[in-house]
């Protein structure tokens, strides 16, 4: 019987009707992670070092559309990942509630890195907080080899 998961794909029928067991798909191919009203979103990227989830994020991260990146967070710390690295160059603004979720992951996750450049109201948005100097941040994604 065909899954319903949508990060597997679909069985493959063999030459004898028999269907082969879904084989997960590569991350690359897993759907991004959406804001309902479409202002925000996060995509998983492929990572070349093992343990390793990259996450791009891109647009206006506030109340109504930081779930997804929850989502996301969730589901790279349910993979024990290693390190967790947020590319935050596409980034329009944040909030509260966005920072809260990056604070969140900074205490949940083994490594949390972000990768920039980091915006100008994300960054006035870390200092007038306090919270940059809890972060590690890299200026580009060369620094740690997703150029």
């Amino acid at each position: 019987m065909p899954t319903t998961d949508t990060r597997l794909s679909a069985p493959v029928m063999t030459g004898d009707r028999r269907p082969t067991p879904p084989t997960p798909r590569p991350p690359t191919d897993l759907p991004p992670y959406l804001a309902g009203n479409g202002g925000a979103h996060v995509v998983r990227e492929a990572s070349a070092v093992s343990g390793t989830v990259l996450l791009t994020l891109t647009g206006s991260f506030g109340v109504g559309t930081v779930a997804c990146l929850h989502e996301a967070l969730a589901d790279a710390r349910h993979e024990r990942a290693t390190h967790t690295v947020l590319d935050l160059a596409r980034v329009t603004s944040g909030d509260s509630f966005f920072l809260h979720e990056l604070l969140s992951a900074h205490f949940s996750h083994r490594e949390l890195l972000l990768i920039g450049p980091i915006p100008l109201p994300l960054h006035h948005l870390f200092l007038r907080t306090g919270t940059l100097r809890l972060f590690t941040v890299l200026p580009d994604r060369a620094r740690v080899g997703f150029a």
